[in-house]
């Protein structure tokens, strides 16, 4: 079982590689043990077309909206299936692994597939961002566990990933390291040649540069990270902020921008939604031209936002009644000047005017 189990890999592996020669067929090409072997491997599908190719025989059918390439020898007999996959509808183990193992990666290909011998998988395929970059293989068992995989170590991926951010800090710490090393009498010397290498005199110890921590990157505790994922297993934050004990997290959701706040212990306060120029509440944007007639409204804002407090947190707070409400910011020139000054105000959920923001997010409906 072994050996025939290393057959069928060097099969998939070929039939991966050389899938772009295959050669379409008309239905009469294709052997009747052929169908057959097609019908009973499969028995509620539709019938995209017939191939040939890596010498085998491949139909291409539609279950349930999945296309799926099935590969099946002259004499009809099924080899396997290759089934694309949504990167969306990956298991959540295997969305996570990815996510948070290969920061600054994205996956080219993802695929399910079935294989007579019964051992299904995912398979990824992943690279790092970026034209013409290295392209690795992961093979996940259909539960979400990796298996086998090519790819370089997370540990690696993700100081590599750091250190990429914060260019400035690798050539902080090998100065620190090169005046360190010169105090102890090691006759270290680091100097930059006209290639912009560098170079060491003969007398000089080799010293290891350690990938840095991430410059002005708040730590974010384990429970506001595990509490996001959860949520959005299959997005990846952008940027993380710390405000005043709690932490924001700057996303994309579904083309949108968008933005939550979490409490130290990983329990969500607000979300935050863009809202779009078209979408804009006339409301409110008659009130705005009410109050400031000087300004264009609405190509004078800069940022329109609705903010939901959730419903849990909305629960911990006792003292005050939260809502939903809306900020807004706009530019608004100053006389006799050429700056202009930023406006945030807020308006609450009936579109009704607030008054000027504060720093924080922190609004209270008024009774």
């Amino acid at each position: 079982m072994f050996a025939m189990r290393r057959i069928i890999a060097a099969i998939l592996a070929v039939a991966f590689s050389m899938s772009c020669f295959a050669q379409k067929l008309r239905p009469s090409d294709v052997p009747q043990e052929v169908r057959l072997g097609l019908e009973n491997t499969y028995s509620d599908y539709k019938l995209k077309g017939w191939y040939f190719e890596t010498g085998q025989y491949v139909a291409e059918i539609d279950i349930d909206n999945q296309i799926g390439r099935v590969f099946l020898t002259a004499t009809g007999n099924w080899q396997f299936t290759i089934f694309d996959v949504q990167q969306q509808e990956l298991p959540t183990l295997v969305a996570n692994y990815f996510l948070n193992n290969y920061p600054g990666y994205r996956i080219k290909k993802s695929e399910y597939v079935e294989d007579f011998s019964g051992d299904n998988y995912y398979r990824l395929i992943i690279a790092m961002k970026g034209v013409g970059q290295t392209e690795y293989e992961m093979i996940f068992d259909p539960r979400g566990k990796l298996t086998k995989t090519n790819a370089p170590d997370p540990d690696f991926v993700k100081k590599d990933y750091i250190a990429r951010l914060n260019p400035e800090a690798i050539e902080y710490r090998q100065k620190k390291m090169a005046e360190r090393a010169s105090l102890d009498g090691s006759g270290l010397e680091i100097r930059t040649g006209e290639d912009g290498d560098v170079k060491k005199n003969s007398k000089s110890k080799d010293v290891d540069i350690e990938a840095p921590e991430a410059l002005d990157v708040p730590v974010i505790p384990d429970e506001v990270t595990k509490s996001f994922k959860k949520k959005f297993p299959r997005l990846e934050v952008n940027q993380w902020k710390e405000e005043d004990g709690n932490y924001r997290a700057y996303y994309e959701n579904r083309g949108r921008d968008m933005e939550m706040l979490f409490a130290p212990d990983g329990m969500v306060m607000t979300t935050t939604t863009a809202v779009e120029k078209e979408r804009y509440p006339r409301l409110i944007i008659k009130d705005l031209s009410s109050r400031y007639p000087e300004v264009k409204f609405p190509s004078a804002i800069t940022k329109f936002q609705k903010v939901d407090y959730d419903l849990k947190y909305r629960k911990t707070v006792t003292d005050r009644k939260l809502d939903t409400y809306y900020y807004i910011e706009f530019t608004q020139k100053i006389k006799g000047k050429k700056d202009k000054k930023t406006v945030k105000l807020t308006y609450d959920k009936s579109f009704k005017y607030q008054g000027l923001a504060g720093s924080t997010d922190e609004y209270q409906e008024e009774e």
